[in-house]
């Protein structure tokens, strides 16, 4: 870095002069990586919600018991919902396009090391371990490229992303079907690896955004990205300190972008940080070991418990719905179609959640509840609703519309919660809740299943929504006593308020 040519005691030259802010397009080019995306999660989550037609030819070929087999479903999915600090930190060193694209290849591969793997054990190392850590590498980047190119359309965004699921699961589900009839698990697994290798071609649209010059008339509309120093303080020309209130949402919105982060001080780094690889292993370190935000924030720690507990039963449906069918002499072809019901509903459903969402209609907290309500009563039900098919397309119908809200809401909720500046770290806090609950929920269904009956692994999995139910009417219960106190317009907090909101819908960008 240049030196002042001052005399001694003036202040260390600037880079640069000029102010920067991230534009968000709000469509345009935007439309194109939401296809893209969409794309992303049609693949990834469709192959994922069918791998319960899988595991029967699994679990023949190895000869497992099936709560060891049901670990395979529960690494892969528990280590995709841990991956989210090693995300943020990979996505902020090269980008998500990069990370997307190496996570497909990944993931591809992983597949098809586990077509040849001896036992469920090399399989619980390619297929749960590595490849759940390289699918949420794809997929949670994906969602965030979204983040960046909507701002007041974000919500039906990512519910038309998250939409991708449901359309998956209605095609990836009679599929496989088919070819676990006509083949073997072997075969399917091969044809799921290339399939997946395609999310690659998805990655190569999500190009970054970058920051460009804003002018002086526009500084007043966008968030400006200057005054950068780690104090906040700055030397004027007379020596004076001047400081910068708008430090926080500064820092936060370049810190956050790509891993765009200029120093405009002469300050000699940490050892760690004159390292990529150090640098990045370090911050997603402290990222998955802050847990403070839990003592913190009431609220959060109880969404986040109620997270646990949910998803400790959600994968349970999408394990079990399709064996109990064909137990109860359907025809293999229509019970795989089950799991496609569920994805239908969920493509409308997660739309209408985020327009709902968007609008404010509803506050995003409360209409978690009332998705957290609608997916709990099927399953208490589903000992009655197991006896027919058509009772089964019900209970799908129905479980599908709840689970479609728990899924698109989290990162509106959070906002509420939390805030923007505490957005990334609530975000890879609640994301590794679930993946404990995932990693523990299909193995405790699958001891349940040998003792007691695939049916009573519905009524565990109800159970464990239950709880998650109290838990988030709870945190409703405490944001809407919050809403109702800060109807004053004259409260300077709500004023305050009211002049960020802007800042963070810009920064919320940067963050998701």
């Amino acid at each position: 870095m240049a030196k002042s040519n001052s005399k001694k005691g003036a202040p260390t030259k600037q880079l640069s002069q000029q102010d920067y802010v991230i534009q968000i397009p709000d469509g345009g080019y935007g439309w194109v990586v939401l296809i893209a995306s969409f794309f992303v999660s049609f693949i990834l989550d469709g192959v994922m919600y069918s791998f319960g037609i899988i595991l029967d030819g699994i679990k023949a070929s190895t000869g497992e018991k099936e709560d060891i087999c049901n670990l395979l479903s529960g690494f892969n999915t528990g280590f995709l919902f841990c991956s989210g600090p090693i995300v943020a930190g990979l996505a902020n060193q090269f980008g998500c396009r990069a990370v997307v694209m190496g996570g497909g290849i990944v993931t591809a591969a992983m597949y098809m090391l586990t077509v040849f793997g001896p036992n469920v054990w090399s399989m619980l190392i390619t297929y749960g371990f590595i490849g759940g850590l390289s699918t949420g590498c794809t997929y949670i980047a994906s969602l965030i490229v979204i983040a960046e190119y909507f701002d007041k359309k974000r919500g039906v965004a990512t519910g038309i992303t998250m939409a991708g699921s449901g359309v998956g699961s209605f095609v990836f589900a009679p599929l496989i079907g088919y070819l676990i009839k006509t083949y073997d698990w072997k075969f399917t697994f091969s044809i799921c690896a290339c399939i997946i290798l395609q999310t690659t071609l998805c990655g190569a649209f999500m190009r970054p955004l970058k920051p460009v010059p804003i002018s002086l008339a526009d500084k007043a509309k966008q968030v400006e990205l200057k005054n950068l120093n780690s104090t906040g303080e700055e030397k004027n020309e007379h020596g004076g300190e001047h400081h910068h209130h708008d430090e926080g949402p500064s820092r936060v919105a370049l810190e956050t972008y790509h891993g765009s982060v200029y120093s405009l001080n002469e300050v000699t780094p940490k050892f760690y940080e004159r390292y990529s690889c150090l640098r990045i292993t370090v911050d997603i370190l402290k990222e998955m070991s802050d847990f403070s935000l839990l003592r913190q924030n009431l609220g959060f720690l109880l969404i986040t418990l109620s997270n646990f507990f949910i998803f400790f039963g959600y994968f349970t449906p999408f394990l079990y719905i399709t064996k109990i069918a064909e137990d109860n002499g359907v025809p293999k072809g229509e019970a795989s179609f089950l799991i496609s019901i569920i994805g239908i509903v969920n493509i409308p459903a997660r739309m209408a959640y985020g327009f709902i969402a968007d609008r404010r209609i509803i506050l995003p907290i409360n209409l978690n509840t009332f998705s957290v309500i609608i997916g709990t009563v099927p399953l208490f039900l589903y000992f009655k609703l197991s006896e027919a098919y058509w009772s089964q397309v019900i209970f799908a119908v129905a479980f599908a519309t709840g689970i479609a809200g728990m899924n698109c809401l989290t990162t509106m909720y959070l906002v509420d919660l939390v805030g923007l500046k505490k957005f990334s770290n609530a975000t890879g806090i609640i994301n590794l809740f679930r993946g404990f609950g995932c990693f523990v929920g299909p193995f405790a269904s699958g001891l349940i299943s040998e003792k007691f009956g695939k049916v009573n692994c519905f009524f565990f999995s109800a159970i464990c929504f239950s709880v998650g139910l109290v838990l988030t009417f709870l945190v409703s219960f405490q944001s809407t006593i919050k809403s109702c106190r800060k109807t004053d317009e004259n409260d300077p907090a709500a004023i305050e308020s009211a002049k960020d909101t802007d800042v963070q819908k810009n920064l919320l960008t940067a963050k998701a």
